[in-house]
């Protein structure tokens, strides 16, 4: 298989777990704890552990985080050649406080180094983003320099794989969607992307029609416990789990999902096997009580799949 590369941000993250069912506006007893983070960086990170060959494309600042961030990604195996440094800059880091049964209640970001990365940035990525066989990257894009977006449509000429993340990034990103050959929405991003409500799973498929006919190729919508609604130009597909009750922590299902997408598709697997790994690498990661499982590999994925996917 061939390199695959991310652009986006990467964090130190802090989580916390509530012990108990949450008091507002209280202090809760519960356990705290650090790992690296940020949408794209966990995409690459359970990339890797599916065995592929990643380039990270991030900007860290000339602090203890941002050491921290680099030697993380060199320990991960990572091509880490367009990584740059922002003199004067705190890296970025992220907050998640979760309730006692592991569903995150609210988190806190602060990516402001995002801002830095721009055109001239991209520039600096491109000649090796082109010759990758296809290049990640998620909403946050939409906190960086207006330019770092135009520049990346223009000039990458692989395909372009999206997480939007959040709904206001993706009302940021519809300019650009015609560009991006897949993208793995939620479905209240994909109402605000096609500009539809969507009850029914008649409203999906018709939302992805929308965005299909604008030129995206793929759409994975993540329905959370009911699975994940794909289609392309040959039909819809709904994929399901089954008989999974082993929800340790939510927070990194759909960053392990995108990974599932890209190892699916960098092994060559049909449209049906690629959405049953999607869902997969999805239900490893809440089996694990850190975003990312660390015994995230093909074998475990393959066993989900015999075991839970339907």
């Amino acid at each position: 298989m061939g390199r695959i590369a991310g652009l986006g941000g990467a964090n130190l993250d802090i989580h916390g777990k509530s012990a108990a069912p949450i008091v507002m506006r209280d202090s809760n007893p519960g356990s705290l704890h650090t790992s690296m983070g940020g949408v794209m960086r966990n995409i690459l990170d359970n990339a890797q552990r599916l065995g592929l060959e990643v380039v990270i494309a991030t900007l860290v600042g000339d602090d203890t985080y941002g050491q921290v961030l680099r030697q993380g990604f060199r320990e991960l195996g990572m091509d880490t050649q367009l990584v740059k440094t922002i003199p004067g800059q705190v890296s970025s880091s992220y907050v998640s406080v979760m309730d006692n049964e592991g569903d995150m209640l609210v988190a806190i970001s602060d990516m402001t180094i995002l801002k830095k990365m721009d055109a001239a940035y991209v520039a600096e990525c491109l000649p090796l983003f082109n010759q990758c066989d296809l290049v990640v990257c998620d909403g946050n894009l939409c906190n960086a320099d207006p330019s770092c977006l135009e520049a990346l449509v223009a000039g990458c000429t692989r395909p372009l794989y999206m997480d939007p993340v959040s709904t206001a990034w993706a009302r940021k990103l519809l300019p650009y969607l015609p560009r991006f050959d897949t993208i793995k929405p939620n479905r209240l991003e994909m109402e605000v992307l096609s500009g539809m409500q969507i009850q029914t799973i008649q409203d999906l498929d018709a939302a992805c029609d929308r965005l299909l006919e604008l030129g995206v190729r793929r759409i994975f919508t993540s329905l959370g416990k009911d699975g994940i609604y794909y289609k392309d130009r040959e039909g819809a597909l709904w994929g399901r789990s089954h008989g999974f009750d082993q929800l340790a922590n939510a927070t990194g299902a759909g960053d392990a999902t995108m990974a599932g997408i890209l190892y699916a598709t960098q092994k060559g697997m049909d449209r049906e096997e690629t959405l049953h790994y999607a869902l997969a690498a999805g239900i490893a990661a809440i089996m694990s009580p850190d975003t990312i499982n660390i015994r995230m590999s093909p074998e475990l994925l393959h066993s989900i799949v015999k075991e839970y996917v339907l």
